[in-house]
């Protein structure tokens, strides 16, 4: 009953600290915003808008375009329609989460309808020119970017290119619509009294007095402001392109403007318009967005206005620089310079990298072979006369262990037939009934010492002589064309007491009774014999092993597996190495010289075959052997070879101590 109490004690904890965790979403809530353009897709600056608010507005917001196109359609019938269009998009698909208003015709629509279609909406305008509408959205707090000419920069830039004595005329709408652009631009008189201040209006229908007034401008004397009629109050047929196009046909003075539109190369090529503090559409809608970014994002809908020279840009176009000697060095240090060539480096430094790089790795690998081939040159009879030294002492040391081992095999040969001529004297002569019973049984110990060693050390002497013959490239195979499956059936049954003695069993069997193959058979059997005394040397007691033959159409396999200590994987790539003997404690309490495996690897491949060692510690080790059946080993005379079971004692000497 208390422990119940306990774990729901733990349980209402856990729940109270759940409580007031805040809830997190793992993705940002995204925003619907309306996009009210004032005009068509067509106009001139709508792409650009696009451009700037998408710098801004990322994959948060989605964006809904409608269009009032002013140009098209006017008066408060297209008006209304308009409201009731988005007072039921509103009522069918919700709210927008804010709304952005490009232009004049777009704020002044949304100020009218604040309160009953925009009410509590987040809202930001770009491109607005009416003094009114403007003060009119500081009042509501709206946020935006006021649209107007830079005449008081511009000109202030034309003073300090043309310190002499030039006529400055400016070229813009109808004086009535433009009066604040006209007073600002004579305002500058007194500060600049060595220019002369004119004003021309571009007409709504160009007219010849109009290009008369044009074709009096001197391409010496005069210099031309321009600033096209923006505003939307003004219906004007002439788009930018047409009075761009007058302003090309006509004058031929240096002219500065007020709109980045007039310096774009692919409208203004052929014309000598210079550039100035340009009004540029995209910079106005990325600000704007920025603004309502803030806004949606820090949840604050502070007022905040971006006036012209925040948001007007130093451009020009480059062409038309160098045309009238204007350096980038007088230019401001921000400006946006189009049409710029871009220096060969620059443009070219991509691939010039990569072709330096490749050229002066070349130039290096050229200096280190000349340095290699010297330095080759110079120790080459050096290495000659050392590879002839280390031949002779591997030659040398080859013969000295082949003459060695030779040398030791006489002694032992004369030991081992003395202990066998002693052994038989002790039984022909009856001496058992001579000799007490306990000393007889010392005498044959002894005996049985004797031999078990001389086969030991007779062992190791035609190892160390067989691989002295495998160094030296000396050894050789006798082939015959024997039946193998008797073979390897007899040397595995020759080991059965060997094993039996250490309680172990040896299972053999075939897939098939007999096979004739061209093999060299004392080879054979000392590979046998060898695989046995070391599956015999590291199986433990009452272990089985398993000796098997398969045999199909091309390959003749023999396997030898136990239930032994195995062997870890990092040491089975070392077996086969001469003088190799796995480092743990089972090992070193079994004799062995280390080269057995690596003889055994020398005979498999001598008749052109492979062998693999499969083994996982304390579960047992496998080792498979395959030969071809059709070997390129061609058959000799039969010759004798040693008995079975003497090569069987020899071989299997280092299993008893």
């Amino acid at each position: 009953m208390k422990k119940g109490k306990i774990k729901l004690s733990i349980i209402i904890f856990i729940s109270f600290l759940f409580a007031f965790v805040p809830k997190t979403s793992n993705a940002e809530e995204r925003k619907d915003i309306l996009f009210i353009s004032s005009y068509s897709p067509k106009f001139i600056s709508f792409n650009d808008q696009l451009g700037g608010m998408a710098k801004s507005l990322d994959e948060r917001y989605d964006v809904t375009i409608e269009y009032l196109d002013v140009k098209k359609f006017r008066g408060e019938d297209f008006e209304e329609n308009f409201y009731n269009y988005l007072k039921l998009k509103f009522e069918n698909y919700g709210k927008f989460d804010a709304v952005i208003l490009g232009d004049d015709a777009a704020l002044s629509f949304a100020l009218k309808y604040r309160d009953s279609l925009f009410k509590d909406m987040p809202a930001v305008f770009f491109g607005a020119t009416d003094e009114n509408n403007i003060k009119l959205a500081k009042q509501k707090n709206i946020s935006g970017v006021i649209e107007y000419a830079s005449i008081y920069e511009t000109v202030d830039f034309i003073g300090k290119i043309y310190g002499g004595h030039k006529n400055i005329i400016l070229l813009t709408g109808d004086s009535l619509v433009y009066n604040k652009e006209i007073t600002d631009f004579y305002k500058l008189k007194d500060k600049y009294k060595n220019f002369d201040f004119t004003n021309i209006s571009i007409p709504n229908k160009v007219n010849d007095s109009f290009l008369d007034k044009l074709s009096k401008i001197d391409s010496r004397n005069d210099v031309v402001l321009f600033v096209y009629p923006y505003r939307d109050s003004i219906q004007s047929p002439l788009s930018v392109k047409d009075a761009i196009e007058v302003v090309k046909n006509n004058i031929s003075a240096p002219v500065f403007t007020t709109l980045n539109y007039d310096i774009m190369d692919s409208i203004v090529n052929g014309t000598n318009i210079i550039g100035g503090k340009v009004i540029d559409h995209q910079n106005q809608a990325l600000l704007a967005s920025n603004l309502l970014n803030n806004m949606l994002t820090n949840n604050t809908n502070e007022c905040k206005i971006i006036y012209p020279k925040e948001s007007n840009l130093w451009m020009f176009n480059y062409s038309n620089l160098k045309r009238n000697n204007i350096f980038e060095g007088n230019i401001p240090s921000d400006s946006i310079v189009l049409n710029k060539p871009i220096p060969f480096w620059n443009r070219y430094k991509d691939l010039l990298f990569p072709v330096i790089f490749v050229f002066a790795g070349l130039i290096l690998i050229l200096l280190a072979l000349i340095s290699h081939t010297f330095k080759t040159v110079k120790h080459k009879n050096e290495l000659r006369k050392a590879m002839k030294i280390a031949e002779d002492a591997n030659i040398a040391k080859s013969n000295f262990i082949a003459t060695i081992s030779h040398e030791l095999r006489t002694p032992v040969a004369v030991i081992t037939s003395a202990n066998q001529l002693l052994k038989i004297l002790l039984t022909k002569n009856d001496l058992h009934n001579q000799i007490p019973y306990k000393t007889m049984e010392s005498i044959d110990s002894n005996l049985d010492i004797i031999n078990q060693n001389s086969n030991r050390l007779l062992r190791l002497i035609n190892n160390v002589i067989d691989v002295a013959k495998i160094d030296s490239g000396f050894v050789c195979l006798k082939p015959q064309k024997v039946n193998i499956i008797n073979l390897v059936e007899e040397s595995v049954l020759s080991v059965i007491p060997y094993a039996n003695s250490k309680e172990l069993d040896i299972v053999f069997d075939t897939n098939t009774e007999e096979l004739d193959m061209v093999v060299d058979p004392e080879k054979i059997e000392r590979i046998v014999l060898n695989l046995l005394s070391n599956a015999i040397k590291f199986s433990k007691p009452k272990g089985v092993i398993l000796t098997t033959i398969i045999t199909n159409e091309q390959y003749f396999e023999f396997r030898v597996d136990d239930n032994g200590i195995g062997i870890e994987e990092e040491n089975l790539i070392k077996i086969f190495d001469k003088f190799m003997q796995i480092d743990n404690g089972l090992t070193r309490q079994n004799e062995g010289s280390g080269i057995g495996l690596s003889i055994v690897q020398s005979f498999v491949k001598l008749h052109e075959g492979t062998i693999d060692v499969k083994s996982e510690v304390n579960i047992g080790t496998s080792f498979i052997i395959k030969l071809p059946i059709n070997s390129n080993l061609s058959t000799q005379s039969y010759r004798d070879i040693p008995s079975l079971d003497r090569n069987t004692d020899i071989e299997l000497s280092d299993i008893f101590k």
